[in-house]
């Protein structure tokens, strides 16, 4: 087996091919400061050009950066430059170079964001903040799209995820995590290689392990989630929520299932 033997080469792939992954890091300790300036979204808006125009084209702006920037910081507020940032990212984040193994960006990218949606309904009873989940049920399944880069630069040769499998989350976990990532998100992106019973955040594991898992039934078999959908009893057991919750739920995420065009954090 082929392996990576440092992951300067996934740093450099998602610099160049998702800028506001990188970003969204930056954006969230700049909402959590007690006064943000103008410097300070000045900063963030010129991160990237072309990062700029297209947060502006989303927008519906076509404005300049300190335009752009006074309208946020004193008019939208910046949640809503997150929102933007989010439906950019959505936009980059999940492109597959090759589409191995009969898996799509179309594929990845639905199921990334309705993992997200999902994870985040069941806020109220988790201990991590709303936005916290929604990322970490956005990302878990991004060590994809870094083991599709890293077969296309030449660092791996096999063609089965599975055999590369734990390497490429740590990989992308410590990537992630250089970017500015952490909370919830790099544990459980790292721990999504382990059995269940050996992870730090079982509950959050076994709700994305159960949607997961059923959602890649449904698009492998092109059905919808229904009352015969499998679910996995031990996971369930985990997650104290009932079969009916869980599948209603998906069923419902599923049918209003818009891509990155709805309101990201509903």
């Amino acid at each position: 087996m082929n392996k990576l033997v440092n992951n300067r080469n996934l740093e450099e792939i998602l610099l160049e091919t998702s800028p506001t992954l990188i970003l969204l890091p930056k954006l969230e300790l700049l909402i959590n400061k007690e006064e943000p300036t103008l410097e300070d979204v000045l900063k963030i808006c010129s991160h990237d050009k072309g990062l700029f125009e297209k947060l502006t084209r989303r927008s519906g702006s076509g404005t300049n950066q300190e335009d752009f920037a006074r309208d946020i910081l004193f008019k939208k507020g910046l949640g809503f430059l997150k929102s933007l940032a989010i439906r950019t990212m959505n936009q980059e984040i999940f492109d597959l170079p090759l589409g191995l193994n009969g898996m799509s960006t179309q594929q990845l990218k639905r199921r990334s964001i309705l993992l997200a949606r999902f994870l985040k309904r069941f806020a109220d009873d988790l201990r991590f903040e709303p936005d916290h989940l929604y990322m970490a049920g956005l990302l878990y399944n991004f060590s994809y799209v870094s083991y599709e880069q890293l077969i296309k630069t030449g660092r791996f040769t096999e063609e089965s995820f599975s055999e590369v499998r734990t390497e490429t989350v740590k990989i992308t976990s410590e990537t992630l995590q250089k970017f500015g990532f952490g909370s919830c998100i790099i544990p459980i992106l790292e721990d999504s290689v382990l059995d269940i019973e050996q992870t730090r955040n079982p509950c959050e594991q076994a709700l994305l392990r159960i949607a997961n898992n059923i959602l890649a039934i449904t698009e492998q078999n092109n059905f919808t989630v229904g009352r015969k959908t499998p679910v996995n009893q031990k996971m369930l057991e985990v997650t104290g929520y009932s079969e009916k919750e869980i599948l209603n739920l998906l069923k419902e995420l599923s049918r209003n299932y818009k891509g990155t065009s709805a309101v990201w954090s509903k």
